[in-house]
């Protein structure tokens, strides 16, 4: 993205603003064309034939008044994240320690994770997970290390297009 942002810089700078908002805005597709998701798989002990998993999409904002998001709102960023059930069991004792929260769309009060189904973290409970994975980072194996770091990535640069992520289990 960086060199196609000089590219248009260097050809159209009187534009250079409209072009940076195109760019920024290539992290999310069409709504109807959520097959064209390039899924981010982090994978440490989870087998390639493994089914189970949770996958983290991220939520394309409206201003609209009075917005329900339909299901293809938060299914057009282009690379969402998925995680398989051995991996994403390494993942839950962080996400349970911030439980319970409110909803991140519509405020209700969340228990649990659940694993089964879709859950709607906002922002501010994402980054009280990134600490939590943060603070533990050094008492880790380096194998778990190297997963937990890479969500922490995935996790941060999604947070940079939206303040809503919903993670979304299969089991």
């Amino acid at each position: 993205m960086n060199v196609m942002n000089k590219y248009y810089f260097r050809l159209y700078k009187s534009q250079f603003s409209i072009v940076e908002v195109n760019c920024k805005n290539m992290v999310w597709l069409n709504p109807n064309d959520y097959k064209s998701q390039k899924y981010v798989e982090l994978r440490l002990n989870a087998p390639k034939s493994e089914k189970i998993c949770l996958e983290f999409n991220p939520l394309r904002m409206s201003c609209e008044p009075d917005w329900n998001p339909m299901w293809e709102e938060w299914h057009c960023y282009i690379s969402p994240l998925r995680i398989y059930k051995q991996d994403y069991e390494l993942l839950l004792g962080y996400f349970n320690k911030i439980y319970p929260i409110k909803d991140a769309f519509n405020g209700t009060l969340e228990p649990v994770f659940d694993v089964c189904f879709y859950n709607w973290i906002g922002k501010s409970d994402w980054f009280r997970i990134i600490d939590e994975i943060e603070r533990d980072l050094n008492r880790v194996n380096n194998g778990k290390r190297v997963l937990l770091m890479n969500f922490l990535t995935w996790v941060k640069k999604a947070l940079k297009h939206t303040s809503i992520i919903v993670v979304e289990g299969n089991l």
